[in-house]
């Protein structure tokens, strides 16, 4: 007799926790907003080092800033947006239909 627990009930479980699905959904935003930084700077031809000194960040930042390790205050993604000349556009929309 076996207890094992496959990997969608495991995550089932996981997600019923208390804060798990809001930690979860925070781990998402910074990753793509770290996924547009690091776009945006690729598409100037800059470093790492080179925004971080546009936007006075330190290189390490910048880096954990793009890997979704942070998440960001509104001031930081003022101060990216700046050093790449873009606008910072934050804004709610409505939920798409659950499918």
């Amino acid at each position: 007799m076996s207890d094992r627990v496959d990997w969608n009930d495991l995550r089932e479980r996981r997600m019923a926790e208390p804060g798990v699905a809001e930690a979860c959904e925070a781990t998402r935003i910074a990753f793509e907003l770290g996924q547009e930084v690091r776009h945006l700077r690729e598409h100037n031809g800059w470093s790492q080092s080179q925004l971080a000194h546009a936007a006075g960040m330190t290189q390490s930042a910048v880096a954990r800033f793009e890997a979704g390790g942070t998440v960001p205050t509104l001031a930081v993604l003022e101060r990216l947006a700046r050093a790449l000349d873009r606008k910072l556009d934050v804004r709610f929309s409505p939920r798409p239909e659950a499918a």
